[in-house]
């Protein structure tokens, strides 16, 4: 049986509706991303976009093992691998300006960074 105390654990592929949540020790995780309260209830969730989550974004250990997963699974030539990735990602071919600046950032930095910085954008993280 799953441990559904630990959804956000690295070793955890599920996804999950329902999960544990302790009212007494909140996931750290979980209430840097505005999780509610467990005691109270409220009519609306308050929303909010603080500095910690990009520095989250930024240094997370999980999202540092997903680009480089991302990065692994492009293949082809630099144009190709960047075409691959903006479809995987953004569910869109990159425009001429975004595939001029990808073409120009890989052979500075790795395919890993390129796909953070991919992860990070907030066309990928924000639904229009």
């Amino acid at each position: 049986m799953e441990d559904l105390a630990k959804p956000l654990d690295e070793k955890n592929t599920a996804r999950t509706v329902y999960g544990f949540v302790s009212r007494r020790r909140l996931d750290g995780t979980l209430a840097l991303f505005d999780f509610p309260n467990p005691n109270s209830t409220s009519e609306g969730r308050i929303i909010t976009n603080v500095p910690l989550q990009r520095l989250y974004w930024m240094n997370s250990k999980f999202i540092e093992e997903q680009a480089r997963a991302l990065a692994e699974r492009l293949q082809g030539d630099n144009a190709a691998r960047i075409r691959q990735a903006y479809r995987l990602l953004l569910a869109r071919d990159p425009d001429a300006e975004e595939l001029k600046m990808g073409l120009e950032y890989v052979p500075k930095a790795s395919w890993q960074s390129y796909a953070r910085a991919l992860l990070s954008s907030n066309e990928f993280e924000f639904v229009d």
